[in-house]
């Protein structure tokens, strides 16, 4: 397989609210290193609060303390089911779409540009799914 064992692409990805406390839930990036990767799905609905569109499950991660596990991780965008975008809304942020920097801001999950969500699925399509993924701060 030609991307077996090989970084293809990187991305560049948000995760938590600024914090950089790994074992802070809701609110840290995420703990550095490598995690299985559970799932790829073009058309997640998750609803008005959920995960949407484009989205890589990948598996629970602990942090260095040993005993804090993050949780219900994805791979996303901000975008509508159908990975489209939604309107703006003036005044506020748009959950179904991505408005700058802003939008690498997440509780849990690690978030990417629409555009580059959609890369990311082309290159697997192209050279196979991934089976790890490897976070690096």
């Amino acid at each position: 397989m030609p991307g077996k064992d090989k970084v293809i692409k990187s991305y560049r990805a948000g995760s938590g609210n600024g914090s950089k406390d790994e074992c802070g839930p809701m609110r840290g990036w995420l703990p550095n290193g490598s995690c299985k990767v559970l799932g790829h799905e073009k058309h997640k609905k998750g609803g008005r609060s959920g995960i949407n569109g484009y989205a890589v499950h990948v598996q629970d991660k602990v942090c260095k303390n040993g005993r804090t596990r993050r949780t219900e991780l994805f791979i996303h965008s901000e975008m509508k089911p159908d990975g489209r975008q939604g309107p703006k809304l003036p005044g506020q942020d748009s959950p179904y779409r991505w408005d700058g920097a802003g939008g690498y801001y997440s509780l849990v999950c690690i978030k990417i540009t629409p555009a580059h969500i959609r890369d990311l699925f082309r290159t697997a399509d192209r050279y196979g799914r991934p089976k790890q993924l490897k976070v690096v701060s």
